[in-house]
């Protein structure tokens, strides 16, 4: 029998209600949660729900990976993730800069083509 403490409890039923959330607005069609959100949740939270669950865990992929018997495991695998999430973030503002640099670009020129300027247009001197 698993015996828990109510952090654990408490823990693991966080990570339950955003994983149903997340899972809940994937499966509705919500314009906002895309396939990319949807697996970092699902990634995120179950691995809290796993620790929060089995901490002992924890304890056996830092001795798999070599990497001592404490949290330093967890605390890299973070910083792996966190590095992910920033390099995604970062793609993703360039390519939505470089939508807006498209879309004034082509606001700027067809307000030129709109008010193609003749002679007695221009101002005089």
């Amino acid at each position: 029998m698993l015996k828990l403490n109510l952090y654990q409890i408490i823990l693991g039923a966080t990570a339950l209600f955003f994983l149903a959330t997340a899972l809940i607005k994937f499966f509705s069609g919500r314009r906002t949660q895309t396939f990319f959100k949807l697996l970092s949740a699902i990634v995120i939270w179950g691995s809290i729900l796993i620790f929060s669950l089995f901490p002992n865990l924890n304890h056996n992929i830092s001795r798999m990976f070599g990497l001592g018997e404490n949290l330093n495991t967890l605390i890299f695998i973070g910083f792996v993730a966190v590095f992910v999430m920033i390099f995604k973030i970062i793609n993703i503002i360039e390519r939505i800069e470089k939508n807006i640099s498209e879309i004034v670009r082509k606001e700027a020129l067809g307000h030129l083509e709109d008010k193609k300027t003749t002679p007695h247009d221009l101002p005089q001197l």
